[in-house]
């Protein structure tokens, strides 16, 4: 078949999902939720939401972008942003889905995670350093340009340096990128941390900020034991059907706890899958169960993520955003994804042609909107409110969609599909 009829092929599915998008739109602006509120509003708000971001993945993949661009754009038209259909404080099952499917990912992510046989000592140090040198970087060029508090300024750091293990769907092709942001995160983490324990000593953030790290870290113990509690009853091992629908009450189980006491839910199902993964023939079992259903709770996670971003609040601008939103696009830009190509070969599984592993370090966001914007987030401890809040709004658009689409451009050309690895890629490294 030659060049000239697939063209008009994708025209045409470009065409009926753009069609489609409007039926859905319509659907949802003038759904019963217009009218008295009622028991079905939270399905036909989650309906109208699951069908835009599907919808919207597929037009953003027409138009050779990721799908991540179109899941967010779809919650940022429904949401608070834009039409208001969708919006946190109306939506009741808002938190507990973000939990959920937050947990969800996490535990696809730890799963997909392979440990090498025997880790370079130079990869974690490497990255270590690149963490610190972002907060420093960041803290000290904000201060510079905008004559920031110093404390602001390092708080903006702290949450700048975090990375995204969870904003790309886990492929075994980029397992060494996977890996390699997992180990920033964990650094990022133990930095914002300490951080916020100092700030609050000194009166820049609310009393209970250190309290709220501890939640952080109690996130990972729950999580190692959400991992153990999977290994103990033996869940994973069941029949696909069996584990399918376990593993779907478990989680759902767990972000209600998760909610109640306050935790994070990325983190928490990132140790499950973690220690899940250990179990090397089990993991691929489960792992290519899953597959299927690992999209689906990406695209409703960023969709749920866009529609509580408000873009109206970046208008006006606080005096400085645009100097701080440059230097937050840059210093990654620079650190994550021009760095590495001096430093090549980076230490790691699949590192890429001409250091390309460096543009697929670079999308992020998803924790630091959870950590930030969720359930129980940061925000109350420092508030949304003037350029702090700015701030983190556009380093979440610009890390979320701008790098993603230049890491999609720059970065390794894999395979969208789950595959088996071979003996050869399965053999430690």
């Amino acid at each position: 078949m030659g060049r000239g009829s697939v063209r008009p092929t994708s025209l045409f599915f470009a065409m009926k999902n753009i069609v489609v998008a409007a039926f859905a739109l319509l659907l949802a602006y003038y759904g019963p939720q217009q009218d008295q509120p009622n028991r079905f509003d939270a399905a036909w708000m989650l309906g109208a939401l699951a069908l835009m971001a599907a919808v919207g993945g597929q037009l953003a993949q027409a138009a050779r972008l990721p799908a991540l661009v179109g899941w967010v754009g779809a919650g940022l038209l429904l949401g608070v942003s834009g039409l208001q259909i969708v919006r946190p404080d109306v939506f009741s099952p808002y938190n507990i889905l973000l939990l959920m499917t937050g947990l969800w990912i996490g535990f696809q992510v730890g799963l997909h995670v392979v440990w090498p046989a025997q880790l370079d000592w130079r990869g974690p140090v490497l990255l270590a350093v690149a963490t610190v040198l972002i907060l420093l970087l960041v803290t000290i060029s904000v201060a510079l340009l905008v004559e920031l508090p110093w404390g602001v300024a390092l708080l903006i750091g702290a949450l700048a340096s975090l990375w995204g293990p969870f904003t790309a769907v886990p492929e075994f092709d980029r397992r060494g990128a996977l890996l390699l942001s997992m180990l920033g995160g964990c650094f990022a983490l133990v930095l914002l941390s300490g951080v916020l324990v100092f700030l609050e000593s000194e009166a820049v953030v609310e009393a209970g900020a250190s309290g709220w790290v501890g939640r952080i870290w109690l996130s990972l113990l729950a999580g190692a034991g959400l991992g153990l509690g999977l290994r103990f009853t033996g869940l994973l091992a069941a029949p696909a059907s069996t584990l399918i629908a376990g593993l779907l009450g478990t989680l759902l189980l767990t972000g209600v706890v998760l909610g109640e006491w306050g935790l994070i839910a990325l983190p928490c199902g990132l140790v499950a899958g973690l220690l899940q993964g250990r179990q090397r023939l089990s993991t691929r079992r489960v792992r290519l169960l899953l597959h299927r259903s690992v999209p689906a709770a990406f695209m409703l996670f960023f969709a749920l993520m866009g529609v509580a971003l408000d873009l109206r609040a970046l208008w006006p601008p606080s005096d400085g955003l645009y100097e701080v939103a440059l230097v937050l696009v840059a210093a990654p830009l620079f650190l994550r994804g021009l760095a590495p190509m001096v430093y090549y070969p980076l230490p790691a599984p699949n590192p890429g042609p001409s250091g390309g592993i460096g543009w697929l370090l670079l999308p992020r966001g998803a924790l630091l909107f959870e950590l930030f914007y969720g359930p129980h987030g940061l925000k109350q401890y420092v508030g949304i409110d003037g350029l702090l809040g700015q701030a983190v709004s556009v380093d979440i658009l610009f890390s979320v969609v701008f790098f993603s689409i230049l890491a999609s451009l720059l970065g390794t050309k894999v395979s969208g599909r789950e595959r088996e690895p071979t003996a050869e890629e399965a053999a430690p490294t």
